[in-house]
């Protein structure tokens, strides 16, 4: 008869933690109007706040706001103003080491364009683990196609030793002022695992986080939008 030792070992789940490094500090704000194109006026109105090495640091997600303020369907005229909700809010992401600096902007009054914003209260909101994570702008070459500048992407990935395997070009947009715009895609990553996908938040991609691109937030994932395209 063959002898038989069996011994079952309970291996132990592991659960990524989510660093609290890098966070998303979040202003209630009060205002009735905002220009729509209000990032370059945005990034002025905080670099009159704070230190030229902070605002180096720092993202700014930008306002917002309903209607065809937030979708590509915009007027125009780059200070078309929208009515400012009452659940509108200013997202900032930041090193930790940044926090107290950034979160003294509270109860000041910013102003954009012909509008003026109060900034309320902050709250910190921790970045996500998961796998699916979309930027409303990464700033391209308005001369690359979608392909090239995909191809783009997967090199700079790479280099932050995110491994790519699926990745989706939003439509083009503009980030304008009076005297100068940027050109930009929207960027959809999936498949991403917990440790890349908090890496991409922390990191971001490109360049002009203080006009909010490169920025990373998560997204309910890519199936869904393939499914739609069918």
């Amino acid at each position: 008869m063959d002898s038989l030792f069996w011994h079952e070992v309970d291996e132990p789940k592991t659960t990524f933690e989510v660093s609290d490094e890098v966070v998303d500090l979040v202003f209630s704000l009060r205002g009735s109007q905002l220009e729509i194109d209000h990032a370059f006026a945005l990034a002025q109105a905080l670099k009159s706040l704070l230190k030229t090495e902070t605002c180096a640091r720092i993202g700014v997600h930008g306002v917002h706001m309903a209607g065809s303020g937030n979708g590509w369907n915009r007027p125009h005229q780059n200070d078309t103003e929208m009515p400012l909700s009452r659940r509108a809010r200013l997202a900032i992401r930041l090193q930790r080491a940044d926090h107290d600096e950034v979160a003294g902007i509270s109860d000041q009054t910013l102003q954009l364009g012909r509008q003026q914003i109060e900034v309320g209260a902050s709250s910190i909101r921790k970045l996500s683990n998961m796998s699916s994570l979309y930027a409303r702008a990464v700033h391209c070459d308005p001369d690359q196609s979608e392909p090239d500048f995909l191809a783009q992407v997967a090199i700079d990935l790479q280099r932050l030793d995110i491994k790519v395997t699926r990745m989706m070009c939003g439509r083009s947009g503009e980030i304008r002022s009076k005297g100068e715009s940027l050109f930009t895609r929207a960027l959809l990553v999936a498949d991403l695992k917990p440790e890349e996908s908090v890496c991409l938040q922390q990191r971001g991609l490109g360049e002009a986080r203080l006009l909010g691109c490169g920025l990373f937030v998560p997204h309910r994932g890519i199936d869904p939008v393939y499914t739609a395209q069918e």
